[in-house]
């Protein structure tokens, strides 16, 4: 990864770390004038987009509107308090857009309205649920492929459309000891231009499981059928010799569009047979730019170490929630009108929000974002609070998704409140609500 020394950062430059995908890049520099510096071209559109919105004359937009009406920051809070203590049955969702201190506080939210829970991952969704926990990964940090992987893998993959600087940063970059870096990619994509240290084995999507398995028969010694030929064999043969030949294997995998989990499962026995004579390990990409928030990978653990599960939690329960993967997730409980409040933080995914759209009036939402600008909705049913920028002016942790720690420092300063601070005020009213329900009316 290339790194500025001190001495060539200019006095007009600030370092901070890119929030638009999971990968976290903390390399970028922006310029006193707003130019954005070594970011791709998703990140720095979105950190451009972020800094016009914490322009002077952005950044006197009202804290906080009802129905597209400006009101006041207290009387937001203390409406939607009412308002979600008022409904039958509340999801908080968009963890993956707040750092770490921020999902706890929406967790604390959602444990006093006994709410459902899900960060909108794709593993939540299949009805399997996570295979991974079942398998076990043997995984490493991006750093490690970067500095110690002689063969590189991508397996049914291409960062360059989920995680635009993955390449850049922890493949382009020489290995640590000098020696030489092989990358294969099957699947339909080539990944990278042909050339001697880089190969394409051209391979149909749906055949990924039988290659998985095919190529750990080989590695594992065991005979493989004979009758077997095409495409598939003699992608799986260079991919034996090319494993036999290397010290160190990193297989960099996608998050697939699978509703069982069985290609995610193969991988990982393929690793874990790799592993056993060599060193070997998966670098799991997630969705990356589709994820919903660069935060998945912390909304992931913190959800998993609270609830037991990442996600589909059908109430919030520190002392045991039920996880319902398949059937709690956030955008069945919409689709299936069984939840009639929605907590948000930041944007949601397209298909979530046009879930949301589909149910009209019959959902009442409130927003927690640092968009002056969000999504229109039906008279009477949204308030949204406006906080810092989650890209430019947030504060806090995240993970990325190796599960390395990533602490976010502002490069800007807002007169607005974390979005931590927006939870935990709403948090409070959302218990004086119920404290005064419980008793009959005001003292």
């Amino acid at each position: 990864m290339r790194r500025e020394s001190p001495d060539a950062l200019s006095v007009d430059s600030q370092r901070c770390t890119c929030t638009a995908c999971p990968l976290l890049c903390d390399d970028i520099l922006i310029t006193a004038a707003d130019g954005v510096e070594q970011a791709c071209d998703h990140g720095s559109k979105t950190i451009r987009e972020a800094l016009a919105a914490e322009m002077p004359s952005a950044a006197s937009s009202p804290g906080a509107a009802e129905n597209d009406t400006p009101i006041d920051r207290e009387a937001a809070i203390e409406r939607s308090a009412a308002m979600l203590t008022s409904a039958r049955r509340v999801l908080v969702t968009g963890l993956a857009n707040a750092p770490l201190e921020a999902i706890a506080a929406a967790c604390d939210l959602a444990e006093s309205l006994g709410a459902a829970v899900d960060a909108g991952l794709p593993e939540s969704a299949r009805a399997a649920g996570p295979t991974i926990a079942r398998a076990g990964e043997v995984t490493a940090a991006f750093e490690e492929l970067r500095d110690r992987a002689d063969l590189v893998i991508f397996w049914c993959c291409n960062p360059y459309e989920s995680h635009p600087r993955f390449i850049e940063r922890f493949v382009t970059p020489p290995l640590a000891d000098g020696r030489p870096r092989q990358t294969i990619a099957i699947g339909p994509d080539g990944v990278m231009p042909r050339a001697s240290s880089h190969r394409h084995l051209p391979l149909s999507r749906d055949l990924a499981v039988e290659a998985a398995r095919l190529l750990h028969l080989r590695i594992a010694g065991r005979h493989a059928p004979d009758t077997l030929n095409g495409p598939l064999a003699s992608a799986s043969a260079t991919l034996h010799d090319a494993i036999r030949s290397s010290t160190c294997v990193a297989i960099v995998t996608a998050d697939a569009d699978d509703s069982v989990g069985l290609e995610a499962w193969s991988i990982v026995h393929l690793v874990r047979t790799i592993a056993h004579e060599r060193q070997a390990f998966q670098i799991p990409l997630g969705a990356g730019l589709a994820a919903g928030g660069a935060n998945a990978a912390g909304a992931a653990a913190a959800c998993t170490w609270r609830y037991g599960a990442a996600g589909a939690i059908t109430c919030a329960d520190r002392m045991g929630s039920l996880f319902l993967p398949g059937e709690s997730d956030a955008r069945r409980l919409i689709d299936r009108g069984e939840v009639d409040a929605v907590v948000i933080l930041g944007r949601l995914s397209g298909p979530l929000e046009q879930a949301i759209a589909n149910r009209g009036d019959a959902v009442s939402l409130v927003r927690i974002s640092d968009a002056a600008e969000m999504p229109r909705q039906p008279p009477g049913r949204a308030i949204h609070l406006r906080c810092a920028s989650l890209t430019t002016a947030t504060t806090g942790t995240m993970l990325r998704e190796d599960g390395r720690r990533v602490g976010l420092a502002p490069s800007r300063q807002s007169t607005l409140p974390q979005v931590r601070e927006r939870l935990v005020d709403l948090a409070g009213a959302v218990r004086r609500s119920l404290a005064v329900a419980a008793v009959g009316g005001r003292p």
